[in-house]
């Protein structure tokens, strides 16, 4: 049974309370979520609020099929995807200042710089995949979503989401093994000095 199943029906009620516990239970889930599809915290927190705003319109629609979260993800999603197609956000930039704070507090100073750095890297790698691999791979690695859970939030077939998965994670590693145009390799180093 769906534990939000509740939740949903006062919803479609038009109980505002309602709304108040939506954000409670799901808020900060649905925020991480806008961040990781959008990139920049402004765009993720302006996103989280029109989900909220929208979900209590629309909560009309939900008809039970799937799980609660499961529909409130793909609305997101979807909600992402069009702000990203309607304004042609271009997310070459690296994650915000905020998600510094994600680093393990008991984690050196050179280990923390490390994964700031490779979150960073991996933030300006997925801002280059299209909306579509961008989504499915967030959905996955990042949300830990099964392939099932993903195929109903984006309204796919599973067959479409492995292949779209594969397709997302292959064209990571090429963007990531291979220079932006105009940079230039660095210097081979030696392996030993000599005076």
């Amino acid at each position: 049974m769906d534990p939000d199943q509740t939740l949903a029906q006062r919803l479609a009620r038009g109980e505002m309370e309602a709304l108040k516990e939506a954000y409670e239970r799901h808020g900060e889930r649905v925020q991480r979520l806008c961040l990781r599809l959008l990139g920049r915290r402004a765009d993720a927190e302006d996103a989280t609020q029109e989900v909220f705003l929208k979900l209590f319109e629309r909560a009309r629609s939900f008809d039970g099929r799937a799980r609660f979260s499961t529909w409130l993800h793909r609305f997101t999603v979807n909600l992402c995807l069009h702000r990203i197609e309607r304004e042609h956000l271009r997310l070459a930039r690296a994650l915000p200042e905020d998600e510094g704070a994600l680093v393990d507090p008991r984690a050196s100073p050179a280990e923390a710089l490390g994964r700031t750095e490779a979150r960073e890297s991996l933030q300006r790698l997925l801002a280059r995949l299209s909306p579509e691999h961008r989504a499915v791979l967030v959905l996955r690695e990042l949300e830990e979503l099964s392939y099932q859970e993903i195929a109903a939030a984006l309204e796919l077939p599973e067959g479409t989401v492995m292949s779209r998965l594969s397709r997302a994670r292959g064209e990571l590693v090429r963007l990531a093994t291979t220079r932006p145009r105009g940079e230039a390799h660095p210097e081979p180093r030696p392996i030993l000095d000599t005076p």
